[in-house]
């Protein structure tokens, strides 16, 4: 056998094994399933390829699969969400029937909702994520702050310290990450809770979009948080839903407005900051 011609083949080969992963990862994208890390050498490459650019991906952190083709989705602004059979609706400066004050910020449309007294409610353990969510939970409804068919979508870190869990309205059994209702903690206790909230009202007429999947949309903010710092961060959390900014053509606190959102990849790392990667286009939503 002449070993010297088998090596250039098997050297070969591998090269455009090579070449081929760095199209699919990297090159136009015709057929967007190929990038999807199927096969644990692929999982291997994208884990190597991120670490390049100092972001980690566990091995414990599962990538959802790439779904098919999807719709725009409509949700409408609501100023005052909520089951309020414990409370009455906010009047100028204060919530009496709940003890806390109240305000409209008018910038961001958000209402924010503070205990006139932190200490009258028992603070959780920070590091129980499984704590923080029953004390947030029992709170809002406490307070008639839960907007129904709310789902949690996370418990978060902050970086100042504390901890803040989120619960967000859902659509066709996806997270709709445009609106939300905040619990943020202190040792002390619960120190305020931010509303900003949004109803699902249907899919935007027109046919369906092909979606890029999440190892692409790792590899994207990969590229962006490298050039950003040079911290190694941490993927704690990937998921699909839908996203986008908030609509600001409309400015009082008791109107409704309505925008288009989109599918999007929400990526969650150790320091507890989230980015939304558009599921259609790969680009970064603000």
């Amino acid at each position: 056998m002449d070993w010297t011609r088998a090596r250039a083949i098997l050297l070969v080969a591998f090269a455009v094994v090579n070449l081929l992963l760095a199209f699919s990862l990297w090159g136009p994208k015709g057929d967007l399933a190929t990038a999807e890390p199927t096969a644990r050498w692929q999982l291997v490459q994208l884990q190597d390829r991120l670490d390049e650019r100092g972001l980690l991906l566990p091995s414990g952190i599962a990538l959802p699969a790439t779904p098919g083709p999807m719709y725009f989705l409509r949700v409408e602004f609501r100023p005052y969400p909520g089951n309020r059979e414990h409370a009455s609706e906010p009047s100028e400066g204060i919530v009496s029937a709940s003890d806390m004050r109240y305000r409209h910020d008018p910038s961001t449309r958000e209402m924010v909702f503070e205990p006139s007294d932190p200490r009258s409610t028992p603070a959780p353990d920070l590091a129980d994520r499984l704590a923080l969510r029953a004390a947030a939970e029992q709170y809002l409804r406490a307070h008639g702050l839960m907007p129904a068919g709310a789902q949690m979508s996370g418990v978060f870190r902050r970086e100042s310290g504390g901890a803040m869990v989120e619960y967000v309205p859902v659509y066709d059994g996806l997270p709709v990450y445009s609106g939300y209702v905040r619990v943020y903690f202190s040792e002390r206790g619960v120190v305020r809770v931010v509303q900003h909230w949004v109803e699902p009202v249907g899919f935007k007429e027109g046919p369906p979009k092909a979606v890029r999947p999440a190892a692409e949309a790792l590899l994207r903010l990969a590229g962006h948080l490298e050039q950003e710092s040079e911290h190694v961060r941490t993927i704690v959390d990937v998921r699909l839903g839908y996203y986008s900014g908030p609509s600001v053509t409309v400015s009082a606190a008791g109107e409704i407005s309505a925008w288009e959102t989109v599918p999007v990849w929400r990526i969650t790392l150790d320091n507890g900051l989230v980015y939304y990667v558009n599921a259609f286009n790969g680009e970064l939503e603000s």
